[in-house]
């Protein structure tokens, strides 16, 4: 009996031990006739990653699309009628991010950072710190159908920055033949989030059949090759293949070396 006297105890420890959630960002959804709320949330406070206090490293090119940002456990939470209804975490589509502690954490853009801030921030100063904690914070959530199976019920996510001017993301949401919260994926490889830049995914938006979009051009950071994807959508399913062509320099026509399902 005494035990079981020390069950609710436990029980309440355990809650007031869980850190503090921090809501980065929420919208009203609308799926399969049901109107939800879906929130970007922080497992505890989230620390600077490329952050205005140092803005030498903020505008490097690992720092792209996360300058000035935020680093931690991040959630996508859904709830209908006050409720959770389904969490999904973010930190396992990550990857490659600018800090060396980086495991198992997710990052994104806090405040925007502008042109003039390499002036203006030398320094740190009080002044301009304070500045840029009042721009408006981007927004993450802008929901459309990019599996292309008439819901609009997904969004881009930034999970990495590779080389200057190379940056990728995944999309996250629900579909009508998986309504749970999920990366979404492409046909050819089941079971593994799609990550690819946001012009392939924006390609999928537009007019149906397949577009082929260039994600390594010629010369790009002393490239060989060309490289692009051929990319559809229809009903649900991701149509991706991925193609090298030589880089000819005496103006003869390119050459196919690879076709390969991405």
């Amino acid at each position: 009996m005494k035990r079981l006297a020390l069950l609710p105890l436990i029980a309440l420890s355990l809650i007031a031990a869980a850190p503090p959630q921090y809501l980065r960002e929420q919208k009203n959804v609308v799926v399969g006739g049901r109107a939800e709320q879906w929130k970007l949330v922080w497992q505890g406070k989230p620390r600077s990653i490329c952050g205005p206090q140092d803005v030498e490293m903020a505008i490097t090119c690992p720092c792209t699309g996360f300058a000035y940002g935020e680093m931690g456990d991040l959630s996508l939470v859904r709830e209908a009628g006050g409720k959770e209804v389904e969490r999904m975490a973010l930190a396992p589509l990550f990857s490659e991010l600018p800090e060396s502690d980086s495991d198992g954490l997710a990052a994104m853009q806090w405040r925007p950072m502008l042109s003039g801030d390499f002036d203006a921030g030398q320094g740190a100063s009080a002044h301009f710190l304070a500045e840029v904690r009042k721009r408006p914070g981007p927004r993450v959530m802008r929901l459309a159908d990019y599996d292309r199976d008439g819901q609009t019920s997904e969004f881009l996510v930034q999970v990495s920055a590779g080389p200057c001017g190379h940056t990728a993301y995944a999309a996250v949401g629900v579909s009508k033949a998986r309504p749970r919260l999920h990366a979404l994926e492409s046909a050819s490889n089941p079971g593994q989030p799609l990550v690819m830049p946001g012009a392939a995914w924006q390609a999928l938006l537009g007019k149906p059949g397949a577009r082929r979009v260039t994600v390594w051009p010629c010369g790009d950071h002393g490239a060989e090759e060309r490289s692009e994807l051929v990319l559809s959508a229809r009903g649900g399913a991701i149509s991706v293949r991925q193609r090298s062509y030589s880089c000819p320099e005496d103006g003869s026509r390119e050459r196919l070396l690879s076709d390969q399902p991405f």
